[in-house]
């Protein structure tokens, strides 16, 4: 699985009410410690004074996250800026594994 980091922004305040009360309610009721094929959530930080936040997560693939971010898109004009990471673990092996000295 690859690890994904996802910066997202609301691009109104009104859309930040709307869908900061529907996450409440898909927190309140789980659906966010639900099993997902080919995802795991780490975690979601929130910056609500200017309407941001963070999501860390491991994916199969990238369109697994287009999936699962689609409606919160669609809905709430939520802009998502998703990037490929690595862990420490993966850049030590990256930086020091004798396949990637030799090339």
């Amino acid at each position: 699985m690859q690890l994904y980091v996802i910066d997202w922004s609301f691009q109104n305040s009104e859309d930040q009410l709307f869908a900061t009360n529907e996450f409440c309610e898909y927190f309140n009721k789980g659906k966010f410690h639900e099993s997902i094929e080919g995802f795991e959530l780490s975690f979601i930080a929130h910056f609500p004074e200017n309407g941001s936040g963070i999501i860390v997560c491991r994916a199969d693939d990238i369109k697994k996250i287009l999936n699962l971010i689609k409606s919160w898109r669609d809905n709430y004009s939520i802009l998502f800026n998703i990037k490929p990471a690595i862990t420490n673990e993966e850049l030590y092996e990256i930086n020091f594994s004798k396949n990637y000295q030799e090339n």
